[in-house]
């Protein structure tokens, strides 16, 4: 099915057939009548090996055709739980027609022995938007990475290694995208040798479509009234005719890194990164500068996602970054007690954007509502800025030290301190935010701009007129968290940085009450305010942050200095990157809100596992971006 229908049945009702739940899309039952959880556990936890298959292993990769119910995944954890294996899981699944929770829920009751698993589903369950979702559970042993869209258009965005397969689609003959040539290409691009594969069909076309892609298929008995079913493993997986990669040869991650880590810089990108890295089983040492003045230290930060008329891969970012922070586990003590953000327009203009937004986006009550004005965020709303933050870190090792400078040593890094302390580790992540500039060579660097900000903070009893809930309209007003509302946020682009730019002023409190007033409706004296805060944030070009590895800038401006001539140049070669050194800045005001999930990405980037976020976004993220902009525009 097509990208722009993927929402459409999201709100709707299952349909049963005796003890069976339907598409209504395909007319086909998502399990067995039976007895669903039992042919799951047959035909494919039994028909790839499990627990078997992953005894031993620090990290077993499962894909799925076809998520539905979720059943797959929630035996498939349990049976993973129940093996009490060491290791990690990471589940990949695609989804074209996303159920409601509701239609979830309906369909978890049949199966109690695994209702603790399902109702962490479905608390952490996306809203209906194509794309890329991740989620953690089980303090990040168990990952899901769910994607909604077309079954071989998500898989030629897929950046992993797949161990071992459920080929689960509806019945070829009711479902035939589920099984086309687009698709087995990709299966065959993401396998290995050994990666191994399970379905409930028997169906001659999809075993010589494995056959032709280097599987070694056998049939066995089937499950219930089915006679026979496929299983097997790759032995030479041929990667045939897979969608080409959108992603341009500068735009590489290098390879998988081992070793220690250190991660300069503790505010939420350095926090998020480093817990991430620490679920994987990686040694990280999160160095801290509690004397430098630091912009996640704001009061408190408000959820609320930053929409887009356009489709683009910016737009899905924003998307996934706001549905993965208002799921993510370590802020759930942080919440306020209010939830919900309501979103209000700034004018006239506006008003007609959020709706059309609202009208375009079919999310379903449950994320998104009308309102008299602009919507409502149901799963939005604020957070306690410090808590989160704390929690976030809370089981990382932790060291104070104001790193002044940065140097190769032969295969480790050198962190050198202002007071002569010195660290090392094998990789070094930066998330530094504006003072990243410092600690990288200029020509490494890419252009983060400093950005001011200030916010306000009053009495949670301050403005009664106030709904409890938090509001955005281009400005934001949090609900209450620590006994205070926050009120923001000026945005003031600076040229340089100095002391007194952390310092608050009287002229910023009064823009920031005068717009409330304005577009809220709502007045607050001066004299109301219990107390002011500033910082300052990084903030780039085009409002994505920089993930990923820190390019040599000038061998790499040497080397695609021909994009200065034709912006469409290929063949310039894979760009030139500082071995085991990575960078996460320019989040700007969105740190809580792209934070998460960013230090999943590059923590999944630097261990080798599953991407969390697509591969057309990696060029939109890439740290090497900024020096190929200034190179093609150039030649105008």
């Amino acid at each position: 099915m097509a990208d722009e229908d993927v929402t459409k049945d999201q709100t709707t009702q299952l349909e049963w057939r005796g003890n069976a739940p339907v598409s209504k899309a395909f007319d086909d039952v998502y399990y067995s009548a039976e007895n669903g959880l039992e042919e799951t556990n047959f035909v494919f936890l039994s028909g790839i090996g499990a627990p078997d298959v992953w005894a031993g292993k620090d990290h077993f990769v499962v894909a799925e055709t076809g998520f539905g119910t979720g059943l797959n995944f929630l035996a498939t954890w349990k049976k993973w739980e129940e093996s009490e294996t060491e290791g990690r899981l990471t589940f990949i699944s695609v989804e074209g027609y996303p159920l409601s929770e509701d239609a979830l829920e309906e369909a978890h009751q049949t199966f109690p022995e695994i209702e603790p698993y399902a109702a962490d589903l479905r608390a952490a369950w996306p809203p209906a938007a194509p794309g890329f979702h991740a989620r953690s559970f089980a303090n990040g042993k168990i990952r899901l990475i769910l994607i909604f869209g077309q079954a071989a258009e998500a898989f030629a965005r897929l950046n992993a290694s797949v161990d071992a397969w459920y080929l689960d689609g509806f019945a070829p003959a009711k479902n035939p995208d589920m099984w086309s040539d687009a698709l087995m290409d990709q299966i065959a691009r993401l396998s290995h040798v050994g990666t191994r594969f399970a379905t409930f069909t028997a169906a001659g076309f999809v075993k010589r479509a494995l056959r032709d892609r280097g599987f070694l298929v056998e049939k066995t008995p089937g499950y219930g009234r089915k006679r026979e079913r496929l299983v097997g493993e790759a032995q030479a997986p041929q990667d045939l005719d897979p969608q080409p990669t959108t992603r341009p040869e500068w735009a590489d991650l290098g390879q998988p890194n081992e070793g220690s880590v250190a991660v300069v810089g503790a505010g939420i990108a350095g926090a998020s990164v480093a817990a991430a890295l620490q679920a994987r089983g990686r040694r990280v040492t999160l160095i801290s500068t509690p004397e430098r003045p630091c912009a996640s230290r704001v009061p408190a930060a408000i959820l609320s996602p930053r929409f887009m008329r356009e489709r683009t891969p910016a737009a899905e970012f924003f998307t996934s970054a706001y549905a993965y922070s208002c799921a993510f586990p370590a802020y759930r003590k942080a919440w306020a007690e209010v939830p919900g953000v309501h979103q209000l327009p700034k004018n006239a203009a506006d008003a007609d954007r959020l709706d059309e937004i609202r009208t375009a986006l079919h999310w379903g009550n449950d994320w998104l509502s009308a309102a008299d004005q602009g919507f409502l965020l149901p799963r939005g709303g604020s957070v306690d800025a410090s808590l989160a933050l704390e929690e976030v870190c809370s089981s990382v090792p932790q060291t104070q030290m104001t790193v002044a400078k940065i140097e190769k040593a032969g295969p480790v890094w050198r962190l050198l301190g202002e007071d002569g302390q010195v660290l090392t580790a094998d990789i070094v992540v930066l998330a530094t935010g504006i003072g990243t500039s410092d600690l990288l060579a200029t020509d490494d660097c890419p252009e983060l701009r400093p950005n001011r900000g200030q916010v306000e903070l009053v009495g949670a009893d301050a403005a009664p007129t106030l709904p409890l809930e938090s509001i955005a309209y281009g400005g934001y007003v949090t609900a209450e968290t620590a006994g205070f509302r926050t009120i923001g946020s000026t945005f003031d682009r600076m040229e340089a940085v100095s002391d007194s730019d952390h310092e608050p002023n009287k002229d910023d409190r009064l823009r920031i009450l005068a717009m409330l007033d304005e577009i809220v409706g709502v007045k607050i004296a001066e004299d109301v305010v219990e107390r002011s805060w500033a910082g300052v944030r990084a903030t780039t070009a085009d409002h994505l942050p920089f993930v990923g590895p820190v390019p040599k800038g000038g061998e790499a401006r040497a080397q695609y200095a021909p994009l200065a001539k034709d912006a469409k140049l290929r063949g310039l070669g894979t760009p030139p990157l500082h071995d085991g050194l990575y960078m996460l800045a320019g989040l700007g005001s969105k740190g809580y809100q792209y934070g998460p999930i960013l230090g999943d990405y590059l923590a999944a980037m630097i261990c080798g596992d599953p991407l969390p976020l697509p591969d057309n976004l990696i060029a939109p993220l890439h740290p090497l971006r900024d020096l190929v902009r200034t190179l093609k525009r150039s030649k105008a």
